[in-house]
Formats: C-alpha cells, structure tokens, sequence
C-alpha cells in the first residue's frame, strides 16, 4: 500500500514540475511576444531569428495559432533584413494562413505590412499595391494610425514609384507625411521624410537640381530626428546611403564616399549582406567618377568577392572541413615521429653510459626501432588510406556542385574561364500549387515534397546529359548543351521536361487519391546563346546569365498547367522529333508578343 501511494505522490511530483517547466517557457515566450510587440529588437538579426523560432516552437506545443501567426510575420521580417527573400516569403505566406478568428485583425494587418515589405524587395510592385490597397479597404477605422496603417499606404506608395506612376506615388507620400505628423510619431515622421527625400532624388534623374534640392532637404530633415533615437541602426544606412548617393549626383565624389563609409560601417555591424554589397559598389564607381580608375578596379573586386559570399556557403565549409582534417591528421603524424626521434635519441645515450650492458641495451634499440618502424608503417598506411578516402569525398563533393570540365580546370589553373556557348537550351519549372500547399501542410511536409519533386528531376536532367543550374524556391533551372556543346541539346531538355511532367503528374495522381493537396507544374524551354562559368575564388557556384535565360523564364510564366511550352526557336530545332501544337502570338512580360508552341508527346 505504502509503495503504490509513494508511486502515486512521485507521479504527481513529476507532474507538477513538467507544469512548472512549461509554464516558465510559456511566460519567456510571452516576453519575447510583448518585446516584437514594443518593437525592440536586437540588431543581432541572427540571434533574434534564434530566439523567435524558439517561441514559435513553444507556441506551436501549446497550438496557440494566433501567436504562431504573430511570430511568423516577425521571422518573414527578419529574413527580409537577412536577405533571404524566398524563406521570408514563404513563412510570411503561411503566417497569413494562420490567422483567422478569434486572432487580433490589427495583427494581420501588421504581417501584411511584412509580407509587402517581401514582394518589395522582389520586385513584385503590382502584388505590393494589390496587396496594400485590399487591406487598406479592411481597415477598421477605430485602429486609428499607426505603424502598421503607415506601412501600408508607404508600401503603397512606393509601388507606385516604381511602377512609374510618379503623380500618383508623390501624392501619396505627401498623405504619409501629413498623417504621421498629425500622429505626432517621431519614427514615422522620419520615415516619411526619408521616403519623401527617395522620392525627389527617383524623379531628379541624377540631373534634375530643384528636384535634387527637394530631396536633399527631406533626407537632412530625417538625419536630424534620427540622429536622437537610433544613431546607429537599419534606417540611418539607408538615410547615408541616400545622402551618398545624393552628393555623387551633384558630383561631390568625395562627400559621397564619405556618407558611404559611414553606411558600410553600420552594414557590417548589422551583418547586412546585401547592402554592404550595394555600398561597395557605389564607392567603385564614385571612384570612376573621380578618375582613380586603380582605386575603382580594387573596389569592384571588393564587391565581387563579397557578392559571391552569399553563395552556397554549406558546401564549401565541407570541403575546408575536409581539408582541416587533413592538416590535423598531418600533424599528428609530424608529432609521432618526433616521439620516436626522441625515443632513439635517449636510448643511444643509455647505450653510452651502460657499456657493461651493451649487448642486451642494442638487442633492446634494436627491439623497439622494429616495433617503432612497424607501427610507423601501419599508421602511415592507415593515415594513407584516410587522406585517399577523404580526397575521393572532395572530389565528390565538388563534381556536385560543378561540371566536371569546370571542375578539371579549377583544379589545375585555379580559376575558371567563362564561356559564350551560341547553342544552349534552358528550361525553367514553377509550381501553380506551390502557395496553396504551404499553407496547408507543415514547413517539413513541404520540403519533403519538394525534395521528392527535384530529386527526380536531379535523376532525369542526368539521364540527358543535362546541367542542374540550380532551384530558386519552387522553381527548377536547368541547360542542355554545356559545359561541352552539343547537337541534340533541345531534344534532350524537351524529353526531360515531358519526363518532369510526367512525374509531377503522377504525383498529383497519388495525392488525390490520398485527399492530399498537390502540385501542378508549369515547364518553359528556350534556346539561344549564353555566358557560362563561375565567379570569385570562394564559394563557387556555377551560373548562366544572358538574355536566353529570361526568354525561358518567360516561356514557363507564359505557359499552362501541366503543358511544356517551348519558343519558336526551340521549335524549329525540333519540329521532326515531337509533334507541337501552334499557340499562335502570345504575350510575354518584358518581350511583347512572341511565337510558342505546346509539345505533345516524347521523341
């Protein structure tokens, strides 16, 4: 009896403390919650993405979706600072499917505002002011004006700025200033001024100096209020930045470099990539202005080097891992053979001293030499046999990442030349259900689907002799006829790309007899020249670039669900081995109209 109550009085402790964990982890969750809310922030961006996820974690074990939403437009908003726009996008995106009632209306607003920022930064400017304009329309007015409502109509009005609507983006921002100063908000007065000052430098031209007065005046007028609150945060380099660019306008080089210093330095503090690349590139070419072309030169390889940092870092760190394991194995072996050494070098001395002995201590030198030298053999055998292993797992790993031809002349010259190759074909895919699905099925499902999708066609590109460039989110690029020219690249990619169809097809099969949600998949081919290679010495990735690969970006986005849509050229090199049906003209974004054709079966 006393061991069942004891038992019982254990289980209840353990219990107890179990509650008593998680409610200490819920209430630091809480914190972490109240701390976004308040807008305070680390400027270590990596640690604040560490600590948000681990939030979300405690969240999502509690199923509080409400707060999971919350969070996940703070980490969309910190892979935006980051640079990582497709991450950014995808967890803002399923933010927004998270939240519905009971959640805070006012917050999804605010993950609005973050997912804006996103398509921003992509380019997306029609999706930023579709996207601004509807949930300006859902505003309750009793919100009032805030950060969130001011992210709106700012958003707003920079998309029309960049869409080339400029009557229409300045009136707007003169609203956005007008409404933060009755607001009396300090923050959001200098973020007006600061896109008011964007504003006039856009429509000055770089020539236009009424215009460059104008903003001048507006970015000076957000230097002085941010000088009070935030010396050394995001919006004072963007404000630098600005002035920079302002003074090179007005052909003040030196000023210039000066106010991009000063941006450079607040980059690197923040760990900010991308505009540290930005401000290196314009130190380059305000030295160009000046006339110091050497100075240029040294700056352009600056940003180079730091552009080519962004790539692939993963793969790269295992091929130095591997080389540091190398060197440590090196001097290990080094060490042993200085024990030895010593060893010899202290039993002659007792050889010198024991002449009585000397026939047992040189039957003993020469007993531990022979056993020395043993295992000296078979360590250096063994270590023989590691270096050659992992030497054989380098060469693997970097024939992953580079064709093997470009492989072959890193490894000899160094560096690797780029190539114009006149007859490449290009394939691009997108999937139609790609945002439908991460809203339904956890991040890990996705990936797990994604992987399926791309493993395969890994699996089809290497039966055709074709190159993986690489994926861009849901999106799968590949080439037929490089590194080596060939003559059968276009049937070769067209084959492959009915095979991609094909599996996505089947998949879709599958999911839906399963009730899954599931992919659909679009596939665009064209052919043309482009620039092959590789660029900077670290972290190498190898790239195609040209007015070929857009074509074919635009053959995919031009496309239909689950049809291979290919270009005239592509077509005519071809026609004898599938049979196409003529889609006639069909506009292109950023081409006009052009000829495409559907292809029906494989050769």
């Amino acid at each position: 009896m006393r061991t069942i109550a004891t038992t019982i009085f254990c289980c209840s402790l353990l219990a107890l403390t179990c509650f008593g964990q998680s409610h200490s982890e819920l209430a630091w969750a809480d914190s972490m919650a109240e701390t976004l809310t308040r807008h305070r922030v680390e400027t270590d961006y990596s640690s604040s993405i560490s600590k948000i996820n681990r939030a979300y974690s405690i969240y999502a074990q509690h199923g509080d979706t409400c707060k999971m939403a919350w969070l996940s437009g703070h980490i969309c908003n910190t892979y935006d600072v980051l640079g990582k726009l497709d991450s950014a996008l995808i967890v803002g995106q399923k933010g927004l499917s998270l939240f519905r009632p009971p959640c805070d209306s006012l917050k999804l607003m605010s993950i609005t505002v973050f997912v804006s920022n996103v398509y921003l930064s992509l380019g997306e400017n029609e999706k930023t002011l579709n996207m601004c304009e509807d949930a300006l329309r859902r505003w309750n007015p009793s919100w009032g004006y805030g950060t969130s409502k001011d992210g709106l109509y700012t958003n707003r009005a920079i998309s029309l700025a960049y869409m080339g609507r400029f009557d229409e983006a300045l009136e707007a921002f003169r609203d956005v200033l007008s409404n933060a100063i009755k607001a009396q908000d300090a923050m959001l007065i200098r973020e007006a001024y600061m896109n008011m000052g964007g504003m006039f430098g856009m429509l000055s031209g770089g020539t236009d100096q009424v215009m460059l007065d104008s903003a001048e005046k507006y970015i000076f007028k957000a230097l002085e209020l941010i000088r009070t609150i935030d010396p050394i945060g995001k919006d004072m380099m963007t404000l630098y930045s600005n002035v920079a660019a302002l003074k090179a306008d007005r052909g003040d080089h030196k000023a210039s470099l000066v106010y991009t210093d000063s941006s450079i330095a607040i980059a690197k503090r923040l760990g900010d990539l991308p505009m540290q690349i930005t401000l290196l590139r314009h130190r380059s070419k305000n030295y160009r202005d000046m006339g110091d072309h050497r100075t240029a030169l040294d700056e352009l390889e600056n940003y180079i080097i730091l552009n080519d940092s962004l790539l692939n870092i993963e793969k790269v760190k295992s091929i130095a891992d591997m080389q540091e394991k190398y060197e440590s194995e090196k001097k290990a072996g080094e060490i042993k053979e200085l024990k030895i050494q010593n060893l010899d070098s202290q039993l002659k001395q007792e050889r010198a001293t024991r002449t009585r002995n000397i026939t047992i201590i040189i039957g003993v030198i020469i007993l531990l030499l022979a056993l020395a030298l043993w295992n000296r053999l078979s360590y250096t055998r063994r270590t023989k046999a590691v270096i050659e292993k992992e030497k054989q797992r380098s060469e693997e790993l970097l024939l992953n990442i580079l064709p093997e031809e470009v492989a072959e002349e890193l490894k000899d010259k160094g560096h690797s030349d780029a190539q114009l190759i006149d007859h490449v074909t290009v394939l691009f895919t997108d999937f139609k259900g790609f945002t439908a699905l991460s809203e339904q099925v956890t991040p890990k499902e996705l990936v797990a689907d994604l992987h399926e999708c791309f493993s395969a066609f890994d699996n089809i590109c290497e039966k055709y002799g074709i190159e993986k460039i690489k994926t861009i989110g849901d999106a799968y690029m590949a080439a037929g006829g490089l590194p080596s020219p060939n003559t059968t690249h276009a049937q070769d990619v067209v084959n492959a790309a009915l095979e991609m169809k094909e599996v996505v097809e089947k998949g879709k099969m599958k999911k839906v007899e399963q009730g899954l949600p599931f992919f659909e998949i679009r596939i665009g081919v064209h052919t043309g020249p482009v620039v092959a290679g590789i660029v900077g010495v670290k972290k190498f990735q190898y790239d195609i670039w040209g007015d070929t690969v857009n074509t074919a970006s635009r053959m995919e986005s031009s496309g239909e669900v689950g049809k291979v849509n290919i270009s005239e050229t592509t077509y005519e090199l071809v026609k004898d081995q599938f049979t196409c049906e003529y889609r006639g003209e069909v506009e292109a974004k950023g081409k006009g109209k052009m000829k495409m054709y559907f292809v029906k079966n494989l050769g």
